[in-house]
């Protein structure tokens, strides 16, 4: 059942996540079967006050999705978006299956 990381953040610096962050994540998103279904900074707000950055990553389970947070490769890229986000809201989330 394929599980998703749905990150909500806000980016401090867009210029260095486009052009450190996103480079680096690239990769590691690849080895662990991560597909980017959405990402960007044009999220129009429905309710409250949200960060400026919305990101949505397929994983083909939840034992992807905990393998790729906890890869040590990705530790020294999680610290460069922790160094240039705040606010940051994060959930690991099963795929609906539908009742039936």
């Amino acid at each position: 059942m394929a599980a998703y990381f749905v990150l909500m953040q806000q980016v401090d610096d867009i210029d260095r996540y486009r052009n450190e962050y996103v480079p680096g994540v690239g990769p590691l998103l690849n080895k662990h079967a991560g597909e980017v279904l959405v990402s960007g900074f044009e999220a129009e707000p429905a309710e409250g006050k949200p960060p400026n950055s919305t990101v949505v990553i397929r994983f083909p389970d939840a034992a992807a999705v905990w393998s790729f947070l906890n890869d040590p490769d990705y530790l020294p890229v999680r610290e460069l978006r922790y160094s240039i986000t705040s606010r940051g809201q994060a959930v690991v989330a099963l795929e609906l299956t539908p009742a039936g």
